[in-house]
């Protein structure tokens, strides 16, 4: 008996019931595999595999034009979290520990979050974090109206930290909130603390078993050279990249991909940040390379290989002469401090560019900073954002003065030029002042009927201002452009447009007022609205000294890969402008620039007069305001050999009232570049024949005294560092006295000199090794460090 057939719509639900069950079959351990297990067998899939590990590069250097470091690379320690050797379901209390640790020891931990706890311990944002904060808020999709607390709680979802108390919650959420911006993978390590000493290394090396996942990493901080103090206004910094910063390298195909992209910028990258590290950041920044790791099935590395060699920054080679610039610093400080007959002379700039090429030979503004303190103590940080002088305020191109006589050489190359006045022309009787309609100014003496060469070299206003009013200031606004006065000079870095005083610069800045023949007047002896930048002011002294043909200034020589033997860029003159100035009028401002240091009438003579090598100068004291209470700056310019220009030098001193203050750091700097008096690192004078000397010249101390000197301090430094290389208990030191010792080490002894160049395994200091384990981990053999630096 046959059995009666299905129906065929049976066959076809015992069909479909059948494949369901196999899919939701797959499904279960598919769920199994990825959710519940998904970290297990992520683990063991890592243990037989090649892994790729990027190397990072170090960023180029910044030196003078001797080969000077100023800006390099120190070698320090990094911590770092590998996903490599960390416990996954430790990870959160890990970080607890490790910040703890850190914190204990006066380490600092790289914290990002831009949220806070108050003294009541709520959450509030930090202040001026607006960028980071509305950032926060698009990675949780939050509304912009959403508080602090709230993003806490959508931190506390994301990462699970829930269960600590608010503080650890919130250096939890940080650590993790970084860790993903900044791509944290096996591969992709997370620097948890840059620049840690190496006895805080120790310690975590020694504890290793508490802390999975944390290790050591030999890597490079940025550092300014010995003394931080030389330039740190004009070469800047080097920062973690801002909200802006990383939406920026977003929109101009600059952030970083592994694929496509792995020398772009991560979330954790540093960059240039101000000054040249900005400028020339795409040159310093290196390119990451690979290196990849096989393991067999234990998970011991079997071999390593870099398939793609990290490229170092290319260097940049400043025209700055380290020494210039020092003096600069030196002597600004020295006659600000020296200048007490002024009620308000806290602060000047100096510039001093190589006349040939206009390259800048030192750029200095004072007060200054240091940057290495700026960049390792907060409480210094505190201390320079307090100071009413504003140490950071880069006076030398930011800063616009009133610049007063000084502008009266270029009055007089316009006017002799144009036909105005003749070298022989006395046009104004000057008894003292200069009068016009009911105009009034007074003058600087009793100069009667001067001509060019008494008007400069005794700095007569009514000279001038007659000068002035025949010239038209629609001459005078067109000459100053030939030299940079009230024009930008082209230089790399962010400048200061500065004021040239002008009919339609007056009406804008000065609504309902027209322009007089008063003010052609004033604006003639570098008065009225005239405001310029001491850069300029340098430079438009160079453009007289070449001629008057003006070049673009510039900080840069050339661009040399990082060891310095090839060069990748070198810096071609440009010429900016021409004034077209004939050689007899040339000649005739010349001669009375001359005069202003030569003649015993000369406003600069008392400085100058039996100066060694024939200068051209000009003296200015301008007034700042209406106020009489306001104490006018000091200016001087001057370029020297007279007949063979090389160099050029412009000073302000800041509300400097009276006196050869200005023209005493020119003569510092001067002195500096022809070898007359020169100065050490400590501000020691020594004349031409290596004797040491006082302000006044008088020898301290023979150059043979010198000598013997330097080498009885160089002896005792060779004695006491082969000393300190003595086994211990051949110094005769106990063991308190060694830990006494340890803790007042320099925070970078025992970091290797040679990083790391991912080739071999990099060799900690014996103290910081961690101890020999048996445990077969499959991390144990891999690399501590990758490529020193970062770009």
């Amino acid at each position: 008996m046959k059995l009666p057939k299905l129906p065929k719509i049976g066959r076809s639900a015992v069909c479909i019931l059948v494949v369901t069950a196999i899919f939701l079959v797959y499904v279960v351990r598919l769920v199994e595999w990825q959710i519940v297990r998904g970290e297990e067998f992520h683990q063991i899939a890592l243990s037989n595999k090649t892994d790729t590990i990027e190397l990072s590069a170090a960023r180029g250097e910044i030196l003078d034009k001797d080969g000077v470091v100023l800006a390099g690379n120190k070698t320090t320690y990094d911590l770092v979290y590998n996903a490599l050797k960390m416990v996954y379901e430790e990870r959160n209390a890990t970080i607890v520990k490790v910040v703890a640790l850190l914190e204990e020891r006066g380490e600092k931990w790289v914290d990002r979050l831009p949220i806070e706890l108050d003294e009541e311990g709520d959450y509030v944002f930090s202040e001026n974090r607006e960028d980071s904060i509305a950032s926060l808020k698009e990675t949780f999709d939050l509304a912009e109206y959403a508080t602090a607390e709230d993003c806490m709680n959508a931190l506390i979802n994301e990462y699970n930290c829930s269960g600590y108390s608010r503080e650890d919650t919130r250096i939890v959420a940080s650590v993790r909130y970084n860790m993903t911006r900044s791509g944290y993978s096996r591969t992709n390590p997370y620097v948890i603390a840059q620049n840690v000493s190496p006895e805080t290394v120790g310690v975590f090396s020694e504890r290793e078993d508490e802390f999975k996942g944390i290790e050591p990493r030999v890597s490079v901080t940025r550092t300014y050279g010995e003394d931080g103090s030389l330039a740190p206004h004009i070469l800047g910094d080097v920062g973690l990249l801002s909200p802006e910063d990383y939406e920026a390298a977003k929109e101009n195909g600059t952030v970083y991909d592994s694929e496509t992209n792995p020398s772009g910028y991560k979330w954790t990258d540093s960059k240039g940040k101000s000054g040249l590290e900005e400028a020339f950041e795409s040159q310093l920044r290196g390119k990451r390379g690979r290196e990849s790791i096989l393991v067999d099935e234990t998970g011991a590395v079997k071999s390593t290989t870099v398939t793609e060699a990290p490229e170092e920054g290319n260097t940049v080679h400043l025209a700055l002469s380290a020494d210039l610039q020092r003096v600069a610093n030196l002597s600004l400080e020295e006659n600000v401090k020296a200048n007490t007959g002024a009620a308000n002379c806290e602060a000047g700039a100096a510039v001093v560019l190589d006349v040939k090429t206009f390259g800048v030979l030192a750029c200095a503004s004072y007060p200054t900073f240091d940057m290495n303190r700026y960049k390792a103590d907060d409480s210094y940080v505190e201390q320079i954002g307090e100071d009413k002088t504003s140490p950071q305020y880069n006076r030398a191109l930011d800063g616009s003065f009133t610049p007063g006589s000084v502008f009266k050489p270029m009055v007089a190359l316009a006017a002799l030029q144009e036909g105005v006045i003749s070298a022989s022309s006395t046009p104004y009787n000057c008894q003292g002042y200069y009068q016009y309609a009911d105009l009034t100014l007074k003058c600087t003496g009793v100069h009667g009927y001067a001509d060019v060469y008494e008007a400069l070299s005794g700095s007569c206003n009514a000279f001038f201002c007659d000068t002035g009013m025949n010239l038209r200031i629609k001459k005078m606004d067109a000459y100053a452009e030939y030299f940079a006065l009230g024009t930008k000079t082209g230089v790399e870095l962010s400048e200061s447009s500065g004021i040239m005083s002008s009919p339609q610069e007056y009406a804008e800045n000065h609504p309902g007022f027209t322009w007089t023949d008063g003010l052609t007047a004033q604006t003639a002896i570098g008065q009225c609205d005239n405001m310029f930048t001491p850069i300029q002011l340098a430079t438009y002294c160079a453009t007289i000294a070449n001629g008057g043909v003006r070049l673009r200034t510039h900080f840069l020589d050339k661009i040399t890969n990082y060891t310095g033997d090839e060069v990748v860029e070198a810096y071609q003159p440009e010429q900016m402008s021409d004034a077209g100035l004939s050689s007899d009028v040339l000649g005739v401002v010349r001669e009375g620039m001359r005069q202003v240091a030569a003649d015993p009438n000369g406003t600069a003579y008392a400085t100058f007069g039996d100066y060694p090598v024939a200068i051209a100068a000009k003296t200015g004291t301008a007034e700042t305001a209406n106020d009489e209470e306001t104490d006018p700056n000091l200016t001087f310019i001057a370029y020297a050999p007279l007949d063979d220009p090389q160099i050029a030098v412009a000073v302000v001193m800041e509300k400097g009232k009276k006196g050869a203050y200005a023209q005493n750091v020119a003569k510092d700097i001067l002195d500096q570049y022809f070898g007359f008096v020169t100065r050490d690192e400590d501000g020691n004078r020594f004349d031409s024949e290596g004797n040491q000397i006082d302000k006044d010249g008088k020898v301290l101390k023979t150059a043979d005294e010198v000598a013997k000197e330097k080498e009885e301090r160089e002896n005792a430094e060779k004695m006491e560092s082969e000393a300190s290389q003595l086994p211990e208990k051949q110094q005769g030191t106990n063991s308190s006295a060694s830990e006494e010792s340890s803790s007042s080490k320099d925070r970078d002894e025992g970091i290797p000199d040679t990083p790391f160049t991912g080739e071999s395994q990099p060799v900690l200091p014996e103290s910081t090794m961690p101890p020999e384990s048996s445990s077969g981990s499959r991390t144990e053999s891999f690399p501590n460090s990758p490529y020193w630096g970062g770009p």
